[in-house]
């Protein structure tokens, strides 16, 4: 899973101002389907919300990443490797999600994506720019980006489902080894 889309998928989780409800209020997933311009990128990401513990897991093709919103922690987990580790303030996709001073939101129109009305903003944070629809209820329904090194991407949801979430989908399976990446 590439480093930009994921900040860009946390990007609109970030509160500043009059920032817009960015975390669902009960468990969901959304799959979304991606495009970009790094080859690599995967065409079909999923998101799911854990609401009692305030967690988020992000899978594509294997690798997932963990994010604990209470704790400000992010886990990157390789199944086939049984490996997880922490990653680093301020280290590529954490950038987003946990550094969030500074960033601003500004209303740009509304959109309906899969007959779900969004609002849609414009998102910036120092060098990097989005736009993102978030619905009412805290879901990011479509996005678009740009990071400072000039890659770009783009998701949509192409399907979402309120439904309570496996809690043990959102800690790393007790078998794996843990590496804990230097701060």
């Amino acid at each position: 899973m590439k480093r930009f889309l994921l900040g860009f998928l946390l990007l609109s989780g970030i509160a500043h101002a009059e920032t817009p409800r960015y975390v669902p209020q009960r468990d969901v997933a959304i799959t979304y389907s991606s495009a970009g311009s790094e080859a690599a990128l995967p065409a079909r990401i999923v998101l799911r919300y854990f609401a009692v513990a305030d967690r988020i897991r992000l899978e594509s093709n294997g690798p997932y990443v963990l994010l604990d919103r209470t704790m400000q922690r992010v886990e990157f987990v390789l199944p086939d490797a049984h490996l997880a580790m922490e990653l680093p303030p301020g280290a590529g996709i954490t950038q987003g999600f946990l550094l969030g001073e500074g960033m601003s939101f500004r209303r740009t129109g509304n959109a309906t994506v899969l007959g779900r009305a969004c609002t849609v903003y414009d998102i910036t944070l120092e060098r990097t720019h989005a736009t993102a629809c978030l619905s009412a209820d805290g879901l990011l329904l479509r996005g678009e980006g740009t990071d400072p090194q000039g890659r770009h991407a783009k998701i949509e949801a192409v399907s979402v489902a309120f439904a309570p979430q496996p809690p043990g989908m959102f800690s790393p399976p007790d078998t794996y080894r843990y590496v804990a990446m230097p701060r």
